[in-house]
C-alpha cells in the first residue's frame, strides 16, 4: 500500500484542484463512486508512484459526517496486462475480504467499484520499504514476522477462497501447470511475435511438472517484502494479492525468492530453514526450485504482450527493466534446476556514435534542470521513468550495434546458419525449440543466459531495483 511518511500526504483543500490527476481521465470516475459509497466527499488524494512498477493506486481521504476516513485505492492494470482477465481486480477483493474475516493481517474491504475496477481498502498506518531499513535487529524481527504470517495462511481453511472462486487443483500436473495456463493464454492471445525463451520454459514446465499430489493451501502467488506494510518490528498487514491462488506451499517460497531480488530479506536458506520449523513441513527443494523456474517466467508472459505495446503513460522504462531482468533469471532457474553451470559473457566496450552528446544533453536537461523543479512527488516519479528511458536509448546508442552482431552470431551457431536479421532469427529459433527443445535443453538455456545479459547490458544504469539484482542460491 505504499508509503506511510505522513510529510508525504499532502490533502487538497476543499474545491481546490486534485493533487495527481490521474492520467487516464476514466479513473476519475472512481472518485464520486467512493463519495457514494461512503456517504462523503473526497478532500484529498494522491496518486501513488512505486520505482517497481505496480498498479494505478491512490491515497484518498474522504470527509464523512464531519470526521476524515482515509483509504486506499487500488486500481487495475492496463488493457496491455492479459493476464487481468482471469486474475481480476473483483477476484482479488473477494480474497481479500476472505482473508479479513478470517482473521488475517490485510486490510478491510470497503467497496469494490466495478467501472473502472478498483478495491476501496481502509488505510493502514506504517511503512512498506523494507529495502530501506537498515537495522539488523528489525530486520530479522520483521523477517521472523512474516514467516509466521505465511505459515498461519497456509494453515487457512480454504473453503472460503474456493466460495470467491478459487479452484483447487485436481492432478499433480494441476499445481503448476493450472495457474500456467493462465498466463500462457493471456501470452498467446495478446502477442504477435514468439519469445523463444518463453515457449522452451512452458514446454520445460510441462516435461517436468509435479508428479504427486501436494498439500493445498492458499499461495499468495506473489509473496514477500515490499508486498507488506509494517510498523517496528511487526507487520500490520500483507497486501496484493492479484495473484492468489490455491497450490503447494512450496510455491510461495519460491516466490519469496522473487521478491527477495528487488527487497533483499538476507539469508533465504535460513528463511525456508525456519519455515519449516515453524510449520512442521519438510523442505521440498527440488520443488522449490521447480517452483522457482515458474515464478521467473511469470513476469517475461505478462510482460511480453506490454513490450510489444509500450504505452507512454505506463511505468515503461520499469516494465523493460523487469522483463530483461526475469529474461535472466528465467535462464538461471533453469540452470539451478537442471544442474548447469553457467558463464559470465564478454560484452564489448561501448562505443559513442555521432549522437552520443545528444543523449547527454538530453539527460542532463532532464536530469539536472527539470526534475528539481518538479514539486509533484507523482510527477517527480514520471520525470525519473523518462531519464531511465533516455538511458536505455543512449545505451543502446552505443551498444547496440555490436550486441545485435553478438546476438545473431549466437543464433547462428544454434540455427546451423547465421539469420538475417533478429525477427528471423528469434522466428527461427523459436521453431527449432518447438522441434528440438527436448534434446537440446543445455546448449539453449545457456543461449538464453547470453541472450539475457545482452539485453540487460542495455538497461545498465537504468534498472531502478534491479539494478544488482541477484538470484539468491538455495
Amino acid at each position: 500500500m505504499g508509503d506511510r511518511d505522513e510529510s508525504k500526504q499532502p490533502g487538497t483543500p476543499v474545491g481546490g484542484p486534485p493533487i495527481n490527476p490521474p492520467i487516464n481521465p476514466d479513473w476519475e470516475r472512481v472518485f464520486p463512486w467512493i463519495e457514494s459509497q461512503l456517504g462523503g466527499r473526497v478532500v484529498g488524494r494522491r496518486r501513488q508512484g512505486r520505482e517497481s512498477g505496480g498498479r494505478p493506486a491512490w491515497f484518498v481521504d474522504i470527509e464523512v459526517a464531519g470526521r476524515v476516513v482515509r483509504s486506499y485505492v487500488r486500481g487495475t492494470r492496463d488493457a496491455a496486462f492479459e493476464y487481468t482477465r482471469t486474475y481480476s481486480t473483483g477476484r482479488e477483493a473477494g480474497v481479500v475480504a476472505a482473508l479479513h474475516a478470517a482473521g488475517h493481517p490485510v486490510p478491510a474491504v470497503l467497496g469494490f467499484c466495478p467501472d473502472p475496477p478498483a478495491i476501496l481498502m481502509e488505510f493502514v498506518e506504517g511503512r512498506d520499504d523494507f529495502h530501506q531499513i537498515r537495522d539488523t535487529a528489525q530486520r530479522e524481527a520483521l523477517t521472523r514476522h512474516f514467516m509466521e504470517i505465511l505459515v498461519r495462511q497456509h494453515s487457512l481453511d480454504t473453503r472460503p477462497f474456493t466460495a470467491v472462486g478459487l479452484e483447487p487443483p485436481r492432478s499433480p500436473e494441476a499445481f503448476a501447470l493450472d495457474d500456467l495456463a493462465v498466463w500462457e493464454r493471456a501470452y498467446e492471445r495478446a502477442t504477435r511475435e514468439p519469445v523463444p525463451l518463453i515457449t522452451f520454459t512452458c514446454d520445460w514446465l510441462r516435461r517436468h511438472a509435479p508428479r504427486k499430489m501436494a498439500e493445498i493451501v492458499l499461495v499468495q502467488g506473489d509473496t514477500g517484502p515490499g508486498n507488506f506494510i509494517f510498523d517496528g518490528p511487526r507487520i500490520r498487514a500483507i497486501t496484493d494479492w492479484e495473484m492468489a491462488h490455491l497450490g503447494d506451499p512450496m510455491e510461495d517460497l519460491a516466490l519469496l525468492r522473487s521478491r527477495d531480488m528487488y527487497y533483499p530479506i538476507g539469508d533465504m536458506s535460513g528463511c525456508f530453514r525456519l519455515y519449516s520449523e515453524l510449520s512442521g513441513r519438510p523442505l521440498d527443494l527440488a520443488a522449490v526450485r521447480y517452483y522457482t523456474v515458474k515464478a521467473m517466467i511469470i513476469v517475461p508472459l505478462s510482460l511480453a504482450p506490454v513490450m510489444e505495446n509500450l504505452d507512454p503513460r505506463t511505468e515503461h522504462a520499469e516494465w523493460i527493466a523487469q522483463y530483461v531482468t526475469y529474461e535472466r533469471t528465467t535462464a538461471e532457474a533453469l540452470a539451478e534446476s537442471m544442474g548447469i553451470g553457467l558463464e559470465p559473457l564478454e560484452l564489448p566496450d561501448p562505443e559513442p556514435g555521432p549522437r552520443a552528446p545528444l543523449y547527454d544533453i538530453l539527460l542532463e536537461n532532464l536530469g539536472d534542470e527539470q526534475l528539481p523543479a518538479i514539486e509533484d512527488a507523482y510527477r517527480a516519479f514520471r520525470m525519473q521513468m523518462t531519464l531511465r528511458l533516455a538511458l536505455h536509448l543512449r545505451n543502446a546508442d552505443r551498444l547496440g550495434p555490436a550486441l545485435d552482431a553478438q546476438e545473431l552470431d549466437d543464433m547462428g551457431r544454434l540455427l546451423g546458419r547465421r539469420p538475417a536479421s533478429l525477427r528471423e532469427g528469434r522466428r527461427a529459433l523459436d521453431r527449432l525449440v518447438r522441434e528440438q527443445g527436448p534434446h537440446r535443453e543445455e546448449d539453449l538455456v545457456r543461449h538464453f543466459h547470453r541472450h539475457a545479459l545482452r539485453a540487460q547490458a542495455l538497461m545498465r544504469g537504468a534498472m531502478g531495483m534491479a539494478e544488482h539484482s541477484v538470484l539468491q542460491p538455495i
